[in-house]
Parts: structure tokens; C-alpha cells; sequence
């Protein structure tokens, strides 16, 4: 079912995805490059019928000698006669069929062209999908990390506030207060700017308005996953669709080469025709079936064939180096995913612990320094464990991306 922005409901990351994919130019863009491959198709497997022209004519004129009529209008002959009137027009009306019985290969390379094409641009379509999912993760995990941050930093100045209630203050402690409790607004005031900034982002991804009133519903959790270094290597080369590009466009070069060897090849055509015409009338009837051989000359074959293998070269080296790059990128965002893996429960261990002496050191009367030190440190720590299981979801996203797969 899709969602409609209109219904005023808080987008979920399903939601978000799915909007973003929906709204997303360079998707769209694709999706009518995929239409026209499509066509491509359509008109490269035309070129196994048989070509059809029908045609008629009305001529005037006026010659001492025969003359042939141009290919556009049928290639009649026209004959002097004494007894033409400029009044009288030569008719003609006529059918014919140009099939090809052999071209060494040319149409079926052609079509498979096409086909390899159309192939070639669904990779692309997919690399284009996968770049914006994780576009939208990334900018989904973001605003929920920006958004529990500002509400702990409002909940850390609400509690600054009514720890310092109720106290006499000398001078140095009300500097000290005011000092304080100001840094505590700007942290605040800090993070809200942050999130706004969160949300443009967001609906940047989504393609939306940027004062669009739309809300969006989620929680930053610790949800680790197994991963096996070898196993992702061989999902990437699997999955990715830069890896099937390059392999579509090696066979399109490699359709390239058997194109360019054809043209020594010579074409095989059977030709029909039927045909009426006449000065004033159409009596005079001709028909015709012509089987033809046509053996192309031409300087240009050699260097066409060094330049389709060169550009074939090219293309193997271009896939040796994207599956290089790949691997490169799937091991670091598996060190990085392991890395978030350890890190974010040492965190996320050290905030509850944090959380626990905190709500006993409220309790106890302590000094004014002691007690802002404590919130400082209470802030800190929430902010890293916050920080910890939005990287964490970060990089599971970052890992999915460069495997091509969802790893959940």
C-alpha cells in the first residue's frame, strides 16, 4: 500500500523508502531510459520482417528523352511520346518487399545489442535504487539521533533548573548559575537548530517541500547482526549491480566485435514487388521477385575491429577495477560495522551505569559546581550512547549498500 503525505500520518522507514524511490530524479530518469531500451528492442527485432513500401504517383510532364522518377516517388520510367498533352499525368501505384535471408550475423547481433543494452540500464536502475535507500536511512537515523538528542538536552536544562531551586547563592555562585544554566540553553537551543537541519535533509531525500508538515516515527535501538567477511565478499559480486553492469557492457562490447567482423560478410535479399501504371490510366502491369547478393566494400574493417577489441580491453579492466573497488569498500564498512558492534555496548553499558549513580547523586545535597560538573557528564554520556546506536544502524545501512543486499 502506498503512503500519501496527504493523510498526515508520522512516516515510518518503510514509508520514508518508498516516498523517496517514488520521488527520486535520477530513478525516474532511468525508469525512462528502461522504456526506451525497451523500444530498442521492438525496433531491432523489426528488422526481421520484410520491409514494406507503398507508394503512388501523379506526374505531369514534359520530356524529349526517358528519364527514371526518383526513389522517393517509385523509380518509374518515363518515355517521350508524340502524342502527350501537357494535360496528361503518368499514374503509378505500386507495392514491394525487401526481405534479408542472410547478413552474416548482423540483425540477431543486433537485437542481442539491444537486449544486453536494456540489461545493462536495469543494473543501473538498481544502482540508482540501492544509492537512494540509503540515502533515506541515513537521513532517517540522523533526524531520530537529532531529535532524542534535543529532547535530552530540554530534559538536562528542565533538571538544572530544579536542582538549583531553593538555594541561597553567594555572588560567585549566581556568575556561576547564570554561567551555567546559559551553557545549558545553548546546548539546547544547539540541538534544536540541528534537527531542523535533520529534518531539511530528510525531506531533501523525500523530495519534498522543505516547509512540508510532515513527521516521522522511529527509535534509535542496538540490534547486532552476524557477518562473515568471505560470505559478503561473495554477496557483493553477487548482488551488486555495478558488477552485472560491467559484465553487461563486456558482452556488449564483445556483441561490438562479431558486429564489426560481419561487415565482411556479404547480404542475402529477396526483393518482390508489383506495380500499375499508365499515361491517363493505370492498364500497364509489372511484377518482379529479384534474389540479390550485396558484398560491402569498404577501407575502414581492420581498424574497426582493432578499435571494438581496444574498447573491450578497456571494459575488462574497468570490471577488474569496480570488483577491486567493491571489495575494498565492503571490507571497510565491515570493519566499520564491527567496530560499532563493540563500541556501542561498552557505551550504551557505561550511560546506564551513569544513568543510575546520577538519579542517587540528585538525591544528596553537593555543591553548586559539583552538581553542574555531574550534569555535564550525565549529558556527555547520554549524547555518546545516543551517538553510538545511530552509527551502529549507519553502518549495518552503509554494509547493505555496498553488498547489495539486506543483511537483516
Amino acid at each position: 500500500m502506498k503512503y500519501s503525505a496527504d493523510e498526515k500520518r508520522p512516516l515510518s522507514l518503510e514509508n520514508v523508502i518508498r516516498l523517496s524511490l517514488e520521488n527520486s530524479y535520477d530513478v525516474l530518469l532511468i525508469e525512462q531510459d528502461l522504456i526506451i531500451a525497451q523500444q530498442r528492442i521492438q525496433e531491432a527485432k523489426f528488422l526481421y520482417r520484410p520491409q514494406l513500401s507503398l507508394n503512388g504517383s501523379a506526374t505531369g510532364y514534359n520530356i524529349d528523352s526517358p528519364m527514371i522518377l526518383p526513389d522517393a516517388i517509385g523509380q518509374r520510367i518515363l518515355l517521350p511520346d508524340t502524342n502527350h498533352n501537357k494535360s496528361d499525368f503518368f499514374y503509378g501505384v505500386g507495392i514491394s518487399a525487401v526481405q534479408y535471408i542472410y547478413g552474416g550475423g548482423r540483425i540477431s547481433s543486433t537485437v542481442d545489442l539491444a537486449k544486453t543494452s536494456h540489461k545493462e540500464i536495469q543494473s543501473r536502475y538498481q544502482s540508482a535504487k540501492n544509492a537512494v535507500i540509503y540515502s533515506a536511512k541515513a537521513a532517517f537515523y540522523n533526524y531520530l539521533y537529532e531529535q532524542e538528542k534535543e529532547k535530552f538536552a530540554l530534559d538536562i536544562l528542565s533538571q538544572a533548573k530544579q536542582l538549583i531551586k531553593k538555594r541561597d547563592l553567594t555572588p560567585s555562585q549566581q556568575i556561576l548559575l547564570s554561567a551555567e544554566l546559559s551553557a545549558f540553553e545553548s546546548l539546547a537551543a544547539k540541538a534544536k537548530a540541528e534537527l531542523t537541519k535533520a529534518k531539511i535533509n530528510l525531506l531533501k531525500v523525500l523530495n519534498k517541500e522543505l516547509n512540508s508538515e510532515i513527521s516521522f516515527e522511529g527509535t534509535l535501538d542496538y540490534s547486532p547482526i552476524e557477518v562473515d567477511l568471505k560470505k559478503l565478499n561473495l554477496w557483493a559480486m553477487e548482488f551488486r549491480p555495478e558488477v552485472k553492469g560491467a559484465m553487461y557492457k563486456l558482452e556488449m562490447d564483445n556483441i561490438a566485435v562479431k558486429l564489426s567482423l560481419t561487415r565482411r560478410y556479404p547480404d542475402i535479399l529477396l526483393g518482390a514487388s508489383y506495380d500499375r501504371q499508365g499515361v491517363d490510366n493505370l492498364r500497364q502491369e509489372n511484377m518482379q521477385v529479384s534474389l540479390a547478393v550485396k558484398l560491402p566494400l569498404g577501407y575502414d574493417y581492420g581498424t574497426q575491429v582493432r578499435q571494438k577489441r581496444a574498447e573491450q580491453r578497456q571494459t575488462v579492466l574497468r570490471q577488474a577495477s569496480i570488483e577491486d573497488t567493491i571489495r575494498m569498500q565492503v571490507l571497510e564498512a565491515y570493519n566499520n560495522l564491527v567496530f560499532w558492534q563493540t563500541e556501542t555496548p561498552n557505551r550504551l553499558k557505561t550511560w546506564e551505569s551513569i544513568d543510575m549513580q546520577f538519579k542517587n547523586f540528585i538525591k544528596t545535597k553537593t555543591s553548586l559546581k559539583e552538581t553542574f560538573d555531574s550534569l555535564n557528564y550525565y549529558y556527555q554520556a547520554g549524547v555518546r550512547g545516543l551517538e553510538s546506536q545511530k552509527e551502529h544502524l549507519l553502518a549495518i545501512a552503509y554494509l547493505e549498500n555496498v553488498v547489495g543486499k539486506d543483511l537483516k
